[in-house]
């Protein structure tokens, strides 16, 4: 095809005001951009990027939780078809606008335009070096109503931008762009600072038929602004209606509509083989995947844990809305499920070790590379992270992973999975595959030990209430039908069934209630949710599958109200309806409630040297069938960890009061584990220790007897450094000070820096300690630190010669032996790399981000005997610095030993002394 020659050109920056130009194209390539004349066709270029200083910055920024992970560099650019670029009309009539750009050195480019305007039949292409690859074509119909226009990306270092317009619709077609990303590292590339780790988990390596695989569709990389990048997860909603609300982390900064408008979300980003965990090939990138989604709108946000707000609303929380794909799309999303209930939830490993039944799990995109996932075998607690008070889930990373079905050929050994920068805003989701919260850090990274096997998800029970307004809370938005459920399933891209009509439910026999309701087109089955109380209710449970249009409900109690409502779903399309209009009874019969009760608040040794003891509290319950009075205690005790209540561990049974002091054969210094159940003589069935009905929480709470504890060091950093000496030198940055800028109590701590150089500072007891030879010391800290992973860290050493030779806490020296163990709580997270002059190289040492003040705690038992003293050393390489190291509220308790305590069933036999 040749061109006319009536050629215009807006050529301001190149200084020419016309010119002739001829472009040619591939007949049998229609989507190849038209060359115009060599070096007619104006371009902008960007010089190439100082990696090196780069890689510098994102090795601070990659450590530091509160920010998202950087692939591009932005620049700043202001080109439209009115002002710049060539226009040429051609042999058909057509107008065709072309710009040029050059990232150099770049392995990809990215495209923000904020104005957009395309007429019918107008086309924007944007074309690599020759054509080879290509982002579009864009027409009218994929232009967002905000009118802006965000690219993915496009690899190499040249594009041609390229608009084509009917002859007719050059005066209404508009384009201009304001920005570039100019990419250094991933959709399959690496950087200096290198790509997702090798330990990760392909989600292809799951079964055809794991249940996991739905969650999975629901996961997409993102990026914003076209630099930085997260993940997030669709969400279903209670109308079932597929509107694309996606849900991340605050903290990944999307919290505006201009932000969330410069986001492209990447679906189906996979590797299309599972490639064996721990492998050389589980480390290689692959490249970026075609089907994406742009940013149309944000929803709501809570606060980030690193941004202001008070601690109970730094949930790092937030939904946006995305642009509904086009009809016919090839997309296969989900939109996945949620359960806003709080901590804990269930996560138990399952008897098959090729099984994922059971399990929890986090589907995510590690270093914006293909999509991972990590799983959880342990209950998830409740947690927080830097600035954020239980608002968040801590999934405890499962050591020995799944051994899944496609992972071939299979190791002996599988690595633990993590996550990584660029996870961030990932979905955590229950054993039932249903959203509790989105990534905001942790401690996780591939190799890392067992305590450092760990991240934290600000959890959607806190966000689903959160600051108070429909911009600061999810629930406005994932329930519009004000049905208030805890959870409700994921739904697919399928056409559901009608929701059930005229449910009835009818108390027709003691203790029963009977469920009705209308046959629903297209249904399958039905599923009955119920809820204590009246209509509308909240907080409704799944209790029952059926197959017809009726139900009972035998597990009822007499003179309390119920609720239900009822779901169709469809086999073929493996879809829910929306919940029916809801239907209540109140129950006839006996009362059968258990007592409402939190289960054992502490125990505590009682701290005497006469008589080992413990002492046990808990709050009191409240009785659903009788009176106060009605209600009675039965406490259990182990030696065990986890253990299940049951009349041969039964302590003391039927006590009217809310504490016990157990000095029951208790030893000193050993560990047991009681749980205390309340009962309610009034409710029934009569099956428990005093003729009433028992409760069943597992709440455990564990302690050990000792005598009164003897402190033989202390300091909050309050009064002052005369404990201390202070030593070490460093070419830049200062030595150990004690600061304000934070404190775990009250207001002083000790701070050393994380300098971009080399330094070696040491913090010290000015006086040894002396132990008692058979000692129970235990040295514990408070101590946050924010330094450069793996290259700049922390160490705690010690002395048994008065300050000449320093030892690490985990080292021998004379008659204290090495002892791997010795940290009873929070030890070294990582080991220091030998590559950068580190004075600690090579050594395991706390490294990278603890998000917040930890406590460690160090078992002194192997010093008995011995005047120690300990100091803290910090050390940094020769490039890259952070924050750096906190330390406050130190201390050396001395536990006594106490008398061990007689049997209390001693004069059971009838012989009493006399």
């Amino acid at each position: 095809m040749k061109l006319l020659a009536r050629l215009f050109f807006a050529l301001a920056a190149v200084g020419l005001l016309a010119a002739f130009a001829h472009a040619q194209t591939d007949a049998s390539a229609p989507d190849a951009p038209i060359l115009l004349e060599l070096g007619k066709v104006p371009a902008s270029s960007f010089p190439a990027l100082d990696l090196e200083a780069l890689a510098d910055e994102d090795l601070r920024r990659d450590a530091d939780s509160g920010l998202p992970r950087r692939f591009a560099v932005a620049r700043g650019i202001d080109v439209s078809t009115q002002a710049s670029g060539l226009w040429a009309q051609a042999d058909s009539g057509d107008w065709v606008w072309q710009y040029k750009v050059r990232g150099s050195g770049a392995v990809h480019l990215n495209f923000g335009f904020d104005q957009v305007r395309l007429p019918e039949g107008a086309r924007l292409d944007i074309f690599g070096a020759k054509g080879a690859t290509a982002l579009g074509p864009y027409t009218a119909a994929d232009i967002p109503p905000h009118g802006q226009l965000w690219t993915a990306v496009l690899d190499g270092e040249d594009a041609t931008i390229q608009l084509r317009v009917p002859a007719t619709g050059r005066n209404q077609a508009h384009l201009r762009l304001t920005r570039v990303g100019q990419g250094y590292r991933g959709f399959g590339h690496f950087s200096k600072v290198c790509k997702s780790g090798s330990c990760n988990t392909d989600v292809a390596c799951l079964a055809s038929n794991d249940p996991w695989n739905r969650p999975r569709r629901s996961v997409g990389a993102y990026t914003v602004g076209g630099t930085d990048t997260c993940t997030g997860s669709l969400l279903n909603n209670t109308a079932n209606d597929r509107r694309m609300l996606f849900a991340t982390a605050t903290h990944c900064g999307v919290g505006s509509n201009s932000a969330a408008q410069s986001m492209v979300v990447y679906w189906n980003y996979e590797s299309p083989t599972c490639r064996v965990p721990g492998s050389a090939a589980s480390g290689t990138p692959i490249a970026r995947p075609t089907t994406t989604s742009q940013g149309l709108a944000f929803v709501a946000a809570t606060d980030s844990p690193w941004g202001s707000g008070t601690a109970s609303s730094r949930s790092d929380f937030t939904l946006i809305e995305l642009v509904t794909p086009p009809v016919g799309n090839s997309f296969n999303l989900h939109w996945a499920g949620w359960d806003r209930r709080p901590p804990p939830t269930t996560c138990g490993a399952p008897a098959d070790p090729a099984s994922t039944a059971g399990l929890c799990a986090s589907i995510h995109h590690p270093g914006v590379d293909e999509k991972r996932i990590t799983f959880v075998e342990v209950n998830m607690p409740l947690s927080g992270i830097s600035g954020a008070q239980n608002t968040h889930w801590r999934a405890n990373w499962d050591p020995t992973p799944p051994r899944l079905a496609n992972i071939s050929p299979m190791p002996p050994v599988l690595p633990p999975s993590v996550t990584e920068p660029g996870s961030s805003g990932s979905p955590l989701y229950n054993a039932q595959q249903r959203l509790v919260g989105v990534l905001s850090g942790g401690a996780s990274y591939c190799n890392a030990p067992a305590g450092s096997l760990n991240d934290d998800y600000g959890g959607l029970f806190a966000a689903w209430e959160g600051i108070g307004t429909p911009t600061t809370r999810a629930r406005d938005h994932l329930d519009p039908l004000g049905l208030a459920p805890d959870f409700i399933d994921g739904i697919d891209n399928c056409n559901p069934p009608p929701a059930p009509t005229g449910v009835t439910a009818v108390a027709t026999a003691p203790n029963q209630i009977t469920l009705s309701w209308n046959a629903a087109a297209g249904a399958d089955r039905y599923r009955v949710l119920r809820t204590l109380g009246t209509c509308p209710g909240t907080g409704y449970v799944e209790i029952g599958e059926v197959t017809g249009t009726g139900f009972v409900d035998g597990n009822v109690s007499g003179g309390s109200a119920y609720s239900y409502r009822v779901i169709a779903w469809n086999d073929a399309e493996e879809c829910p309806s929306v919940q029916s209009s809801c239907a209540s009874a109140t129950a006839t019969g006996t009362c059968a409630l258990p007592p409402d009760f939190a289960g054992l608040s502490s125990a505590t040794s009682a701290g005497s040297a006469s008589q080992c003891g413990i002492n046990l509290a808990w709050t009191a319950a409240t009785s659903s069938c009788g009176a106060a009075s009605d209600i009675r205690y039965n406490v259990y005790r182990s030696t065990a960890p986890g253990f299940t209540p049951d009349v041969g561990n039964l302590l003391a049974s039927c006590l009217t009061g809310t504490a016990l002091s157990d000095v029951d054969e208790v030893g000193s210094g050993v560990t047991q584990h009681y749980i205390v159940r309340a009962e309610d003589l009034a409710a029934q069935p009569a099956a428990g220790q005093c003729g009433g009905l028992e409760d069943t929480n597992l709440v455990i709470r564990s302690a050990a007897a000792f005598g009164p504890d003897v402190t033989s060091f202390s300091d909050d950093v309050e009064s002052g450094s005369a404990q201390w000496t202070i030593t070490g030198s460093g070419s830049v940055g200062s030595n150990f000070a004690i600061v304000t800028t934070d404190a775990h109590s009250p207001t002083h701590s000790w701070f050393v820096p994380d300098p971009s150089g080399l330094s070696d500072r040491q913090l010290a007891m000015a006086q040894p300690i002396a132990l008692p030879a058979s000692s129970s010391a235990v040295l514990s800290f408070a101590h946050r630190y924010a330094t450069e992973a793996n290259y700049d860290g922390a160490v705690l050493e010690y002395s048994l010669d008065n300050g000449t030779t320093w030892i690490d806490i985990l080292a021998g020296s004379g008659t204290v032996p090495a002892n791997g163990s010795r940290f009873l709580a929070n030890g070294y997270t990582t080991t220091i790399s030998t590559s950068y002059g580190s004075a600690i190289g090579g050594r395991a040492a706390w490294a990278g981000n603890s998000s917040g003040f930890i406590v460690s705690r160090v078992d002194l038992a192997d010093f008995g005997g011995q005047s120690v003293r300990f100091r803290f050393r910090f050390a940094s390489d020769q490039s890259v610095g952070s924050t750096g190291w906190w330390i406050d509220d130190v201390g050396i308790v001395q536990g006594t030993s106490c008398a061990a305590g007689l049997p209390a069933t001693i004069f059971a036999d009838g012989f009493e002394l006399p």
